[in-house]
């Protein structure tokens, strides 16, 4: 009987690892929507990417003479709003009300294309979940690649208020519908130990003890 059982089970285990492998299969891709801050030399410089789909999200309007700006509840990747400020704004998400520690307001002024470039998307949050919005441009079709930069210059972590290494993450939609746009702050380098540079000191300190040693 035994005998007879094995082959049952395995035929049982592998329909079952198919039936998986099936699912996982079919199932779609989740889109992700990624804003990186990273200080690049004496500037600070927004890059974004991803895919979005918007059939779970409610359309709040478009505005053709939209603001790329940074602040504690703003934050776009893209060219400069003069250059091309169309964008339509969708509701519907839910996530931090603000992500930094300063509400001043940078505004991107630069219209050098090799420093700002590509699409105008974004968030900007509120305390209200219902007033949180995600910025694309009018032109986007639901899914779509979104490629874009900006740049502030002369314009650090510190004074933008913004954390090293810390994370943010707005979502929408559910199951398979569910998406995520996700703001990344990068971990600038730590600066050399204090105990490195008193080692150096104290080595020295005991050559120039040595030293005074022999010539008694």
């Amino acid at each position: 009987m035994a005998s007879q059982r094995a082959p049952l089970a395995l035929l049982l285990g592998g329909s079952l690892a198919g039936g998986s492998l099936l699912l996982l299969a079919a199932a779609p891709a989740r889109a992700l929507v990624t804003l990186k801050v990273k200080p690049v030399g004496p500037d600070l410089v927004v890059t974004g990417s991803g895919s979005a789909q918007t059939s779970s999200l409610t359309s709040a309007g478009t505005d053709n003479a939209y603001t790329n700006a940074l602040s504690d509840v703003q934050i776009y990747a893209g060219p400069p709003a003069f250059s091309d400020g169309s964008v339509n704004l969708w509701s519907g998400l839910t996530g931090p009300a603000a992500f930094g520690g300063d509400p001043s307001v940078y505004t991107n002024p630069d219209s050098n294309p090799a420093l700002s470039f590509g699409d105008l998307f974004g968030i900007v949050t509120s305390s209200n979940s219902a007033d949180i919005r995600l910025v694309l441009p009018s032109s986007y079709i639901s899914g779509a690649s979104l490629s874009g930069r900006t740049t502030y210059t002369n314009l650090t972590l510190a004074q933008a208020g913004l954390t090293p290494g810390a994370t943010y993450t707005w979502t929408w939609g559910s199951g398979t519908t569910a998406e995520t746009i996700e703001l990344q702050i990068d971990a600038t380098p730590v600066p050399a130990p204090l105990p490195i540079a008193g080692a150096a000191a104290a080595f020295h300190s005991v050559q120039r003890l040595r030293r005074r040693v022999r010539s008694t």
